[in-house]
């Protein structure tokens, strides 16, 4: 078997390189926010505006 990963160097180096890489991209690693959820995406947005819509709408029922 080649030692030779391409892109990311011969050897042991190398190996560690692509490992890292492959992580990243393909299995969600705890780098950069990984895990399948987006960091900073509209999750939260929806948290904070969907009880803030409820309650308006409580209120304006019973005004009426």
């Amino acid at each position: 078997m080649s030692q030779d990963f391409g892109f990311y160097g011969k050897g042991l180096d190398g190996y560690t390189h692509y490992n890292v890489a492959f992580d990243r991209n393909f299995k969600g690693g705890s780098g950069g926010g990984g895990g399948g959820k987006p960091s900073g995406g509209c999750g939260g947005c929806l948290t904070l505006v969907i009880p803030v819509l409820v309650a308006i709408i409580i209120i304006c029922l019973l005004l009426i």
